[in-house]
């Protein structure tokens, strides 16, 4: 009798589990359809073209192993854009995660106007790349620019700020930390939140002043949520495009020819598919390893206690 209890008690569980799987799997249909139509598909395909190579409007494709990714790795071109894709990153990732934990210290702690500073600091994220490009291109304008106004104000001699190669690139990297500001100070914020006020009290007890309880509790305390920015941060930058676009085309004299935009010259313009689903799939191969050295390396240093 209780074998068959037990056995009927059972057989429910099983039977209101598989329920509960079938549920959950009607409800994630749609979006896992999404994910695979519009990402799972795209992925093999791009994995796939990188191994041949076609003619005109993509006819004739042809099989050729590694041919695409050897002559990447000969192309100094290649090797210059993922290099100053590198560099383009390395200015960013510190200036946005600075400028945003900075934000965040402001804003975290409830104040007379607090609002006002949040939904300005917001405000470069909610800004579309189009009007902020436009805006830029004004701003840094080598004629009428207030960039070169402010400048010849201090006595200082007038750039040409995207139109000279040698601050291009690094124009356009301040521009995308600027850019990314509003999102980044938003997580740092909620990181901040989540700390205990009573910690800082007791601190302050014990006498430990501001920088002592910045060090001792606010640094490891949102350690977890300044690795997600960082990592998102850095990766975001390797893949910038938007603004590359609108404001310099790569120029001037490829001095802002990121990789991302390289494999979209390739492929829109010199229609050369399978040669940019190769670099495609290099970069993603690049940014996978990146994130696995970040977690490798500064993963062990986070806080999640």
């Amino acid at each position: 009798m209780e074998r068959s209890l037990r056995t009927n008690t059972t057989n429910r569980q099983n039977l209101r589990i598989r329920k509960d799987w079938l549920e959950m799997m009607v409800l994630l249909s749609p979006g896992l359809l999404l994910l695979f139509v519009f990402v799972v598909l795209p992925t093999v395909e791009a994995f796939a073209l990188s191994f041949q190579r076609e003619g005109l409007l993509g006819r004739n494709r042809v099989f050729v192993g590694l041919e695409n990714y050897i002559e990447i790795f000969k192309s100094k071109e290649n090797l210059q854009s993922a290099w100053q894709s590198l560099y383009f990153a390395i200015i960013v990732a510190p200036l946005e995660i600075v400028l945003a934990f900075a934000a965040a210290l402001l804003i975290a702690r409830p104040f007379p106007g607090v609002a006002v500073y949040r939904t300005l600091f917001f405000l470069t994220t909610a800004v579309p790349t189009g009007v902020a490009a436009i805006a830029w291109s004004w701003f840094l304008n080598p004629q009428t620019g207030w960039a070169n106004w402010l400048l010849e104000r201090f006595g200082l001699p007038a750039k040409t700020w995207l139109q000279d190669s040698s601050t291009a690139l690094p124009t356009l990297a301040v521009i995308t930390a600027w850019a990314g500001v509003g999102f980044a100070s938003i997580l740092l914020t909620a990181g901040l939140q989540q700390i205990p006020e009573d910690l800082y009290e007791a601190a302050r007890i014990d006498g430990a002043n501001g920088w002592q309880q910045f060090c001792s509790i606010t640094i490891p305390l949102i350690s977890p949520t300044l690795f997600l920015v960082t990592l998102l941060v850095f990766l975001r930058s390797l893949t910038a495009f938007g603004q590359i676009h609108l404001l310099t085309q790569g120029g001037p004299a490829d001095s802002s020819m990121v990789w991302i935009y390289r494999i979209y010259q390739d492929a829109f313009f010199n229609f050369r598919q399978t040669y940019a689903a190769a670099q495609s799939v290099l970069l993603f191969l690049f940014l996978l390893l990146l994130a696995l050295l970040q977690f490798r390396l500064v993963g062990r240093k986070v806080h999640y206690e």
